[in-house]
């Protein structure tokens, strides 16, 4: 089987969520359905099934804002299907999808896994050696099977209606009545199996999103005016991933100027003779000191930097993945973008919210070191 279709369930109720997975901004100017159905097309895939549900309203959606901006040529490999049954979850997305695929299989994603890569389907394909299967699943480390991440062959759809019709709609209970099913072991892929059920997940998958490609990871500390607390914040952070084990950068804007040099030493009066760039280094520690026409882009110094991870600490809205500081009650007053907001922290409860915020970095970084390096 040299091809796989690929099957997109977007009409979950979302209902931990509170609104829409699908169209959800992800990074670059795209929504979650738009990533699914970039990398299907990235992938060649030439019959992709976008599962809406019941709902009328996204399906209209993504046909205007998403579908009617491809190529001619993309058009034709791309359809819009909604439940013939309604109410009855994933399995009826799927039932609805495969009854009308054309593919001698369909790679399923959902489309709340925003890491999962139409490459790894073919992988687990190949990892089967014979041809009597129906469903081909991953069981992700923890011994969960994930079949919303499976492989699926359409002629499983003369089984279905009888399930459907009965108390338990779930996947897995069609699984285990449909039988002939491969599991793969893909302990190693849990990150690329995970999904984003609550907000918080979504905000943090972005930051990692963001950051992915980055030479070095950057997240902002922001805030509306001076003297919020946004230094205090930092500091205990640089503390805390210290101790995490992380080397960490600060990098800090001054509209004002600063003087970092002492008056008279042999790198001030180089520096004022007319040096463009001063640097003096140390048995601990090397200093550099450039001159510029304008003030220096803060991102572009971060990726210079030989850390682990940098925090940028500035008033503007900074870029994200950002953390706001604010005083107690004034969240009226924030500045940044909720979308690109992980974190709001209040000076006054830092105990408590600094600790939950290094986990979350925490898990950022293994999870980007996992990616980078696999």
């Amino acid at each position: 089987m040299d091809k796989l279709g690929l099957i997109i369930l977007a009409g979950g109720l979302s209902s931990r969520m509170g609104q829409p997975k699908a169209l959800l901004p992800w990074v670059n100017g795209e929504s979650l359905i738009s990533h699914a159905l970039r990398k299907g097309l990235e992938a060649d895939v030439d019959d992709i099934i976008i599962s809406i549900g019941d709902d009328d309203r996204l399906g209209h959606a993504i046909q205007t804002h998403i579908i009617d901006t491809l190529s001619n040529d993309e058009k034709k490999k791309v359809s819009i299907v909604r439940d013939s049954i309604e109410r009855c979850g994933p399995l009826g997305g799927l039932y609805s999808a495969l009854a009308v695929g054309m593919s001698p299989a369909y790679a399923v994603m959902a489309v709340d896994m925003p890491f999962m890569p139409m490459d790894l389907y073919y992988d687990w394909l190949y990892q089967v050696n014979h041809n009597n299967w129906n469903v081909i699943v991953p069981t992700g480390s923890r011994g969960k099977p994930e079949p919303m991440a499976g492989i699926y062959r359409p002629h499983i759809v003369s089984l279905l209606p009888s399930i459907l019709a009965g108390k338990d709609v779930s996947l897995q209970h069609a699984l285990d009545t449909i039988g002939h099913v491969e599991s793969i072991d893909a302990s190693d892929y849990d990150w690329e199996l995970s999904n984003v059920n609550h907000y918080d997940d979504y905000q943090w998958a972005r930051a990692l999103a963001e950051n992915e490609f980055r030479r070095v990871p950057v997240i902002s500390v922001v805030a509306s005016k001076r003297k919020t607390g946004k230094t205090t914040v930092v500091t205990r952070l640089v503390a805390e991933l210290q101790r995490a084990g992380f080397s960490v950068g600060v990098v800090k804007s001054d509209k004002h100027g600063f003087q970092m040099d002492h008056e008279g030493t042999d790198t001030d009066l180089s520096y004022k003779a007319g040096a463009d760039a001063v640097a003096i280094a140390g048995p601990n520690e090397t200093a550099i000191r450039i001159r510029t026409k304008e003030q220096s882009n803060l991102y572009e110094i971060s990726q210079f930097m030989p850390v682990d991870i940098v925090i940028l600490e500035t008033r503007s809205q900074g870029i994200a993945p950002i953390i706001e500081v604010t005083q107690e009650g004034h969240t009226e007053e924030l500045i940044s973008d909720s979308i690109d907001r992980v974190a709001i922290i209040e000076i006054s409860k830092l105990d408590q919210d600094v600790p939950r915020l290094v986990r979350h970095i925490q898990e950022m970084m293994r999870c980007l070191n996992g990616r980078r390096y696999c």
